[in-house]
């Protein structure tokens, strides 16, 4: 399984560039609506929690879409360029090629939602110390909570981020990848400037269990499929 995740990989050529650039735009972003709240004094926030979750909303929705976009070229693209017929012809079971990509689209995600939540979410902190936009101390328990906080929910994202792959290899279409996910995150984040859907555990831990059984589904007749024709 290590060695199929090794190829796709490097068959594919996945880099962080993609990532490190969506962080220095949100991390853009953020910082001009925290100057602009801070003419206006309508700040987006007022602690530390809502900062954290005002981050995570914004991680969420960039990451979702990179792994729709990963989906659709490790997956999706191969079908229709027949190039996954290359793969099957190895001497190994289609289902456990599939999976192999399905971990890399979810390790890919978890690890990319993690570190840009830590990022985005550090330099908001050295901002706070010279702009002082946010009067709460900081504290570690304020910390521990928080990297809890985004180590579940980065988790349940990632499989949430697999929902995709069942409307996606059902049409062999990318597009319908992309819009899927744009979708979810229209779903996860509705809701008020301080309470979304995303905010209820429960309703992201079900898009998780969603997004595992529409992959089984999507796969699970892989060993019987035709995809040459």
């Amino acid at each position: 399984m290590l060695k199929l995740m090794k190829l796709e990989i490097q068959k594919f050529k996945i880099r962080i560039r993609g990532v490190i650039i969506a962080n220095l735009i949100m991390l853009a972003s953020s910082v001009l609506i925290i100057v602009a709240s801070l003419n206006s004094k309508d700040l987006p926030f007022s602690d530390y929690n809502n900062m954290f979750a005002f981050t995570g909303s914004i991680v969420r929705a960039v990451l979702m879409v990179f792994a729709a976009v990963l989906i659709s070229r490790l997956l999706i693209d191969e079908y229709k360029n027949k190039t996954i017929n290359v793969l099957f012809m190895y001497p190994i079971k289609r289902r456990k090629i599939m999976i192999s990509k399905l971990f890399i689209i979810v390790i890919f995600t978890f690890v990319g939602m993690f570190l840009s939540e830590v990022f985005l979410n550090f330099n908001l902190y050295i901002l706070n110390i010279f702009a002082k936009f946010i009067k709460e101390p900081f504290t570690v328990n304020i910390l521990l909570e928080n990297l809890i906080h985004i180590t579940i929910y980065s988790a349940i994202f990632s499989f949430v981020s697999l929902i995709p792959v069942y409307f996606g290899m059902r049409k062999k279409s990318g597009s319908a990848t992309i819009v899927t996910a744009v979708i979810l995150i229209s779903v996860f984040n509705s809701g008020s400037s301080n309470t979304t859907l995303s905010s209820y555990i429960l309703i992201p831990i079900i898009g998780a269990i969603l997004g595992i059984i529409g992959s089984f589904i999507a796969i699970k007749d892989i060993e019987e499929l035709d995809v040459i024709s």
